[in-house]
């Protein structure tokens, strides 16, 4: 598994990396949840068919932002029968080891989802800028990059493939020396990681400091930064990729309870939400906000109710609770949240978020 992190998933990634080297990390919709990579031995039906389990197990790990959903009793027989997912395949050799590349079925695959009840995590993902630091017996402490350890930040690009999140790594020039020095990275300075993280905009940023305590006992402290709130755990392992690795594998966790869509959460009933946007000057900005909100895995359907100067008010059915689909549109750089305006009535009564009375104000940048 170490060995196609490395040699397989990587080579996917590198023409990714270059492509946005220069921008700003933000929320990005991922495209290749769908497609994976498996070593095989020969190109035998036996080897593709089990090559199809380990695959689909893959997807289903992103698509529902479990890492365990393998182990799901109700999702074995259909990791069985994998190749009836499959669109399409493909044999690579590097090295002398040959490659299946897979692409499966989205539809298919969230038909089976939803057939299982299981949570469903959009593709549209938070971008995160992760800084690291270590501590080492012979080297004491220093700040990690890509140019110093590429080994080291090629295993956590292809984790971040496994899991289907977003990960960007500052690019270390004197510019980020000085805003994000190794005493406030260590410290883990939330004030320090937004004005180092000013120049990259993103959706969420993860510091972690990585301690030796031993020649093979590794401990990592972690700080994930994201919407407003402050999440802290640890990671330990015998080796600094592992530790790292395992940090990598906690922040898709994390933002997998945040975003993914629970079939059997206290808000699945469907509802409609009332959503106000300003800032439409145009044809052109309505098209773009309506297909917006009507494209999210959490909304059904999105009716316009009134259009007014620059302002439309839209009825979006969702099966989402109120808090994940105002996590999802603050993903959006186009959407900037407004302040409620003011929902109580005559007899003191406050109109509940997302009713006609309070609905969810927006405006369209």
């Amino acid at each position: 598994m170490h060995k196609l992190l490395r040699q397989g998933l990587v080579l996917q990634l590198l023409a990714l990396i270059i492509s946005v080297l220069a921008l700003p990390v933000q929320a990005r919709v991922i495209s290749d949840l769908y497609e994976v990579v498996e070593a095989v031995s020969s190109r035998g039906a036996t080897d593709r068919t089990a090559a199809g389990s380990r695959g689909l197990e893959r997807v289903f790990v992103r698509v529902t932002g479990d890492a365990a959903v393998g182990s799901n009793p109700n999702v074995q027989p259909v990791l069985k029968n994998a190749q009836q997912f499959v669109q399409g395949y493909r044999y690579t050799r590097e090295d002398n080891q040959l490659y299946l590349h897979l692409s499966f079925d989205p539809q298919a695959i969230s038909r089976q989802v939803n057939q299982l009840n299981l949570p469903m995590w959009p593709n549209n993902r938070p971008g995160t800028l992760v800084w690291l630091a270590v501590d080492t017996l012979q080297e004491g402490r220093r700040t990690l990059s890509e140019e110093v350890t590429p080994e080291l930040f090629s295993v956590l690009e292809a984790m971040a493939i496994e899991r289907g999140v977003p990960l960007d790594f500052p690019v270390m020039d004197l510019n980020d020396q000085r805003n994000m020095p190794l005493g406030a990275l260590w410290a883990q300075d939330e004030q320090a990681a937004e004005k180092a993280g000013f120049r990259y905009s993103p959706d969420a940023t993860l510091m972690g400091r990585v301690l030796q305590a031993s020649g093979h006992r590794w401990q990592a402290d972690w700080l994930l930064i994201h919407g407003g709130r402050s999440y802290a755990f640890d990671t330990a392992g015998g080796s600094l990729e592992e530790v790292a690795l395992r940090g990598v594998n906690q922040l898709a966790n994390i933002l997998a309870q945040r975003y993914a869509v629970s079939p059997n959460g206290q808000d699945n009933q469907l509802g409609a939400v009332i959503v106000e946007l300003s800032g439409i000057d145009s044809f052109a900005d309505y098209a773009k906000a309506s297909g917006y909100l009507q494209g999210l895995a959490q909304v059904s359907s999105a009716n316009l109710l009134s259009v007014e100067g620059d302002r439309m008010r839209l009825a979006l059915v969702t099966s989402a609770g109120l808090s994940n689909l105002r996590d999802t549109l603050a993903l959006n750089h186009k959407l900037r949240a407004q302040a409620d305006g003011d929902a109580i009535n005559l007899n003191g009564y406050r109109s509940p978020l997302g009713s006609a009375e309070n609905p969810l104000r927006y405006h369209w940048d």
